[in-house]
């Protein structure tokens, strides 16, 4: 028998994937639409192409109850910071 005032807490590493997988998501918001404003359309495509593929990743690690599911918003901005930037030195890219 069961009891129904028992808790199933979720471990920390859940919790941390959790909170990565919604900050994950945020960063899709900003800054990559608002890279809408120096990328061409091409270029928001390579972004958002590369930002499927982090939130696949995410969605894995967090169904996996990894905590490396938080890494995944700081690797999907140095993603938008290093594709920015190369657009901006070689393809010229200014807003």
């Amino acid at each position: 028998m069961t009891n129904p005032t028992t808790s199933t807490a979720w471990p920390a590493s859940r919790v941390l994937g959790l909170i990565g997988l919604i900050l994950y998501v945020g960063t899709g918001v900003f800054p990559y639409l608002a890279s809408g404003l120096v990328a061409p359309p091409w270029g928001i495509a390579v972004l958002y192409a590369g930002w499927l593929v982090g939130l696949w990743l995410t969605i894995r690690l967090f169904r996996g109850g990894s905590a490396w599911a938080l890494a995944m918003p700081v690797a999907a901005v140095a993603f938008w910071w290093v594709v920015v930037t190369v657009g901006e030195s070689v393809f010229g890219w200014t807003a």
